[in-house]
This record gives C-alpha cells, sequence and structure tokens, in this order.
C-alpha cells in the first residue's frame, strides 16, 4: 500500500538479522507503517522487500491510536512461555515455547506510554497503556532488547517524563510483566533530546558492578554535548569531546547508536545537516567524528535512524533518513519520503573505513 508520510516523522529500525530489516516510520493519517528489507545482491545492500504496511490500531479512528508525530521506538521479543509436555506424569517435563514478537512504542495524544507487538500474523495492542506512564509531550523514545543470564529476554524502554527538569525514565518488559525503574543521571538533559540505547560492550559498559549489565542510553545533555548512562565513578558520567566544534551536535541533533560487540558508533545530525558518526573502541577511546558520505544531505532536523547487520563477509550499517525527493529519485518540494543508504566495512573488522552505496527510496 503507498502512503505519504508525516513531513517530519520520526525513524525507527531494528534487525533480527540480515534477512529481516524492519523500519517505521508515520503516516499522514496517523497510522504507523512497517517497512520490510533485506540485504540483497552481490553486494548486499539494503532494499525493500515487501509492502508498506500500516499497524491499523494506531490510526487516529484505531484502537489503540497513536498521536500525531509521536516518537517511536522498535525492537523485538522472544517471548518464552514455559507449560509441561506432559503433566499427567509426575517428572519433571518442562518445555518452553518461544513466540518471536515485534514491538513498537509510541505516545497517544494525552502522551501515554503505548505499544502494539506482532505475532502470529497480526498485529495486537499490547498492555503497557495500562500502566498509565505519562511522557513529556517533546520526549523521544529508546528500546533495546537484552537477555539474561537465565536467556530470557527483556525489553528496556526509555523516556522523559513532563517535570520540570524532563528527567529519563526507564521502564522494562520481562516474563512477569511491565515493571519501572529510573537511571541516575546527574545532569539534567535536553527538553526533547534524542534517545539512543545500546548493550553494554567493553569501553562504554558502566563501572559500577552492581548495573554492569545495564544498557547505555545516549543523549544530548542540556548544555548540547553527547552523554551517556555510562557511570565513570560516583557523580560522574559520560560526555564526549568533540574537539572540531563545526562537527559538533546541532541543537535537538538527531541521535542513533550501534554496536558490533567489540566497537560502538554514534550517528548524529551536526549544524550543517551532515551527518557524522564517532566511534568508541573496547578501551573507551574515542575517535573524532567524521562526516557519513551521503550522496545527499538529508533534510533540516531529518531524523537518522541505524541498524547494525552483519553480512556474509563484513558488517554492515544501514542508515535512513528523509530527502526531498519523491520515489522516482527526482528533487521535489511537495513531498518528503524514507531513504536508506548501506555502510559496508572495507576490513573485515568494521572500524573506520566504510564505503557508501547509492539511496534507496523505502516509499511505494
Amino acid at each position: 500500500m503507498s502512503y505519504t508520510y508525516l513531513s517530519n516523522t520520526v525513524l525507527a529500525s531494528f534487525a533480527l538479522d540480515k534477512n529481516n530489516i524492519f523500519t517505521y516510520a508515520q503516516a499522514a493519517n496517523g497510522e504507523i507503517v512497517e517497512i520490510q528489507g533485506n540485504l540483497n545482491g552481490s553486494g548486499e545492500t539494503y532494499a525493500v522487500t515487501g509492502d508498506n504496511i500500516g499497524i491499523g490500531l494506531t490510526r487516529l479512528n484505531g484502537s489503540a491510536p497513536a498521536k500525531r508525530f509521536t516518537p517511536i521506538a522498535a525492537t523485538r521479543y522472544y517471548n518464552k512461555v514455559q507449560f509441561q509436555a506432559f503433566p499427567f506424569i509426575l517428572l519433571d517435563n518442562w518445555m518452553l515455547i518461544c513466540h518471536i514478537q515485534r514491538y513498537v512504542f509510541y505516545l497517544d495524544d494525552n502522551n501515554y506510554l503505548r505499544d502494539a507487538y506482532y505475532e502470529d500474523g497480526s498485529w495486537k495492542k499490547g498492555v503497557l497503556y495500562d500502566q498509565e506512564w505519562r511522557a513529556a509531550h517533546y520526549s523521544k523514545l529508546a528500546a533495546i532488547t537484552l537477555t539474561n543470564q537465565y536467556q530470557y529476554d527483556f525489553i528496556c524502554l526509555y523516556y522523559q517524563d513532563n517535570s520540570t527538569t524532563g528527567d529519563i525514565k526507564l521502564v522494562n518488559l520481562s516474563p512477569t510483566g511491565w515493571n519501572a525503574g529510573n537511571p541516575d543521571l546527574d545532569d539534567p538533559p535536553l527538553f526533547g533530546t534524542s534517545l539512543a540505547v545500546v548493550p553494554p560492550e567493553p569501553g562504554i559498559e558502566v563501572v559500577s558492578t552492581d548495573d554492569n549489565r545495564d544498557p547505555v542510553l545516549f543523549f544530548q545533555y542540556n548544555k548540547l554535548e553527547l552523554g551517556s548512562s555510562q557511570d565513570q565513578g560516583p557523580n560522574d558520567y559520560a560526555t564526549y569531546d568533540i574537539q572540531d566544534k563545526n562537527k559538533a551536535l546541532s541543537s535537538q541533533a538527531s541521535i542513533s547508536a550501534v554496536d558490533d560487540g567489540h566497537n560502538f558508533w554514534c550517528f548524529y545530525t551536526s549544524d550543517d545537516n551532515n551527518v557524522q558518526w564517532i566511534r568508541i573502541d573496547k578501551n573507551g577511546g574515542l575517535k573524532q567524528p567524521q562526516p557519513v558520505a551521503l550522496d545527499m544531505t538529508p533534510i533540516p532536523a531529518s531524523p537518522v535512524s541505524a541498524v547494525f547487520v552483519q553480512g556474509s563477509n563484513y558488517g554492515k550499517i544501514i542508515l535512513f533518513y528523509l530527502l526531498h525527493y519523491d520515489e522516482s529519485g527526482s528533487r521535489t518540494a511537495q513531498e518528503i519520503n524514507i531513504y536508506a543508504s548501506t555502510l559496508t566495512s572495507t576490513t573485515y573488522t568494521p572500524q573506520d573505513n566504510w564505503s557508501v552505496s547509492k539511496r534507496v527510496c523505502l516509499s511505494e
């Protein structure tokens, strides 16, 4: 189905593997739309694999409507259900059924957190709304799935509340349901900051042994610098010094982050609308920003969403953004469309050398 997207829709993405890459945006009717893609061809670059599919319950007249210009976060969840295979036999015969679910998070008109999930061929309304957790009207969202030591998944969802300081809050979904937690951030975040979250890895993990398995959240402080929830000791949280001020984060920069288990990459928009990237290695060393060599600069205030996918030989990062181009690839001032570029590592171990593919339009 063909959709007209909001002129400043947010973008969210995640990948199960190289054959299952999912991107989410909001159409003009308020409906959140899922776009499926994969790595295609000998060069393994991003390609759209199916229709743009609307999540009907999120449209304005749906059973779980999203507000227009809602933030969006998305991730996967392996819901493991334990049952007795032969309950009439007095033996330890418990078995697990694993349901693979795709979760989308957003806000409604009253800024309550809502969720929808895909399972068994259809989208269903989640129970997050029942918790009555309310975000600030300017809040962004970030979500990640981690697996605990018992091989059960849990989702961490971050948002800003409507307090006078715009505190960042954490809620999580586990097999026992939704629970609230709160990351301790000493400096105030920027109101409306972009949020990005990655698993803890060498170089960005927290120091405290009590929470060194917690995800690491990246955001923009109120002084416009890039910061994270990486705890480096008492009252000391990580900030990243961008030496070239021409490559510093723009005000209300779009931020997205990915990792491959060895390195962490953060993508953000700078004042000149370029998409910059930095890398943090396993020792915590910062590679100063470099612009992504896109063939066209995204529109002002374009969201940026990145996902890391392991290709057959090399790591890939798919970067999603907005352009004033129509589906045929012609420049226009009358509409925006979602585009993707594939960054391919030119070395077996991805670090700093990336080739960038031609842009691909995600609209039909």
